[in-house]
């Protein structure tokens, strides 16, 4: 342990000596008056590579002169960015005006009219309503996640939903050292721009190895997807493309994490100089981008949400699994892993077998689950039967229709219902939106974009018993039931924004420990030098009342306190210990 931390002293160390000498100058120098750009583009067709595509595709990709950053034309971009919209860029709702020196998109949603317009004597772009303009037909302005689920039809919306629209995005790219281009035929966005300003909204990235495009669709990548990435052999960077991959993380860490306030960060530049961590990141081995952001992930952001994926095809394997081995996690971190493998031992005295994911004991009916599982490919044509309870840990939509008719079923002794999330540590948030549905009626949510302001208020209704009516025959509520919830500070993300809305509603009592947070979505991403990441996504849960949006960061205080957290999995004594606090 002494030689762990002595390695990192001395990492620091040499970070924080390299960062005096660039502490006073701009990230890109772009104060500097800089001579015209040349543009002259020259077209590469190389693959894009996606999991069930083993052949890719055929995809066009531009460099300047012989720059070695690639670029998208912003036709392609567009027409991806629509197809995942389920639409096309000859959509009649979508216009697109080009002139001397500007690119206008504008997309009319049902009279909402939300524009980019990209500026390239000034190098900027403009985004009148970046979540009107990503806005996909049937869906909250901001939303959970895109599921494209065979269980979507399994909610439909409550009582109130509504929306307020955010402010507009004025992106000065020359603040970055990025750069979008023109030429008399075509119109150019880097593709790391294009990841960070409009494929992050559908959770997806595309990752350039020098050789081809890899479509990221979270920070790890599937076992065929890295024998593809990994081919070309490590090699350094160029002194351009080193400076463009720190602009560029600069920029996309600004618009995409969520909790810059709460870490009390105004620019990722201003934070990565204080930090020391920026040297690492312009040097032009990109190992040094890796290690940093370890670090900053570690011990900076010091969240569950945040991760790191997947090193750099330019950086060294065994550098890299070093320095996993050699930064240490962060105290909240720390704490968290350390409790939910003590929760989890406790558990597995109980259960050596494993938990069971409904059981019945006496009058109480106990549901356990550790994350929010969501199978998008599963067909729901019939209920789950007693043969299915295995299977039930990892499928939460199955267990709540399954529990309900359990719990409801014709002469049941149940008279009370313990909902035990003490070591969930999240999951999908459709998922979260069901299981408050099956306890509380409707499941009330608010989502709030950090970087624009957007919010949304969302009311949903679950189906659990398959009939296709949205009624009070779907949930456990107003039944005469007492609701209780098991939370301990492993109750993270949806396992703890679940919580939070029980408290809100005063209809579930929470017994054990605050729960632990996480209340932004999880965002994957990537760097322009290739290493993948997760972190606190700008969508940011909350909850309502008087009209104001309370963020659920800081979790649910519980209303009967639990010394010893051990004891909940002796379901008999918890029982007991009910019976007292009823």
């Amino acid at each position: 342990m002494k030689q762990k931390t002595t390695f990192f002293t001395r990492l620091v160390a040499c970070m924080l000596i390299l960062a005096l000498a660039i502490s006073l100058s701009p990230v890109t120098g772009a104060s500097a008056k800089k001579p015209k750009t040349t543009v002259n583009m020259k077209e590469k067709t190389v693959k894009a590579y996606t999991d069930g595509l083993p052949d890719g595709m055929d995809t066009k990709i531009y460099f300047n002169g012989k720059g070695d950053i690639p670029y998208f034309d912003l036709e392609y971009a567009l027409d991806n960015t629509m197809t995942f919209l389920g639409m096309s860029a000859k959509d009649k709702s979508l216009s697109v005006k080009r002139t001397k020196n500007t690119l206008v998109w504008t997309r009319n949603n049902g009279g909402v009219i939300s524009t980019v317009t990209y500026d390239f004597k000034k190098n900027t772009i403009v985004i009148s309503d970046l979540e009107e303009f990503l806005r996909k037909d049937g869906y909250d302005l901001v939303y959970f996640e895109d599921t494209d689920s065979a269980n979507d039809a399994l909610l439909e919306p409550g009582g109130t939903n509504y929306s307020r629209h955010g402010k507009s995005l004025n992106l000065d790219l020359n603040k970055y050292g990025v750069k979008i281009l023109k030429d008399k035929k075509k119109d150019y966005i880097p593709v790391q721009t294009y990841n960070d300003l409009f494929f992050s909204k559908f959770t997806r990235f595309f990752l350039y190895n020098g050789e081809a495009l890899i479509l990221g669709t979270s920070n790890k990548l599937s076992a065929d997807m890295k024998e593809k990435y990994y081919k070309p052999a490590p090699k350094k960077m160029s002194k351009e493309y080193a400076a463009f991959n720190y602009g560029e993380l600069c920029l996309a860490l600004d618009l995409l994490y969520g909790l810059k306030e709460s870490h009390n960060i105004k620019s990722f530049d201003e934070f990565f100089t204080e930090t020391g961590l920026g040297s690492l990141i312009k040097s032009q081995d990109a190992a040094g981008t890796d290690t940093a952001l370890i670090t900053a992930i570690n011990l900076y952001f010091d969240d569950i949400h945040c991760g790191y994926g997947e090193r750099s095809y330019n950086s060294s394997e065994d550098a890299i699994k070093k320095a996993n081995e050699t930064i240490p996690q962060g105290a909240y971190r720390s704490r968290f892993i350390k409790m939910r493998a003590e929760l989890r031992e406790f558990r597995s005295k109980y259960y050596p077998d494993g938990f069971v994911p409904y059981q019945e004991v006496g009058d109480t009916a106990y549901i356990t689950f550790d994350s929010f599982a969501l199978d998008p490919t599963k067909e729901r044509t019939s209920l789950p039967t007693d043969a299915d309870l295995p299977d039930l840990a990892t499928d939460t939509v199955g267990l709540m229709q399954y529990a309900l008719g359990k719990i409801t079923r014709e002469g049941s002794p149940i008279k009370r219902v313990v909902l035990d999330l003490s070591t969930n540590g999240g999951g999908v948030g459709f998922t979260a939106c069901y299981v408050l549905a099956a306890f509380l009626g409707s499941s009330s949510i608010s989502i709030m974009n950090m970087t624009t302001g957007a919010q949304s208020f969302i009311d949903k209704k679950g189906d659990l018993n398959l009939d296709g009516v949205f009624d009070e025959k779907d949930t456990l509520a107003n039944r005469g039931l007492k609701l209780y919830c098991v939370e301990s500070g492993c109750s993270y993300s949806c396992g703890n924004l679940v919580p939070c809305v029980f408290k809100d509603s005063g209809k579930v009592t929470l017994i054990g420990r605050t729960s632990g947070g996480g209340s932004c979505i999880v965002q994957p991403m990537c760097t322009a030098s290739g290493t993948t990441i997760c972190l606190s996504g700008p969508n940011r849960l909350s909850f309502s009342k008087n009209g104001a949006f309370y963020d659920v960061d800081r979790g649910a205080e519980p209303d009967v306190y639990i010394e010893d957290m051990s004891k909940v999995y002796d379901r008999a004594y918890l029982n007991a210990f009910l019976d007292k606090v009823s």
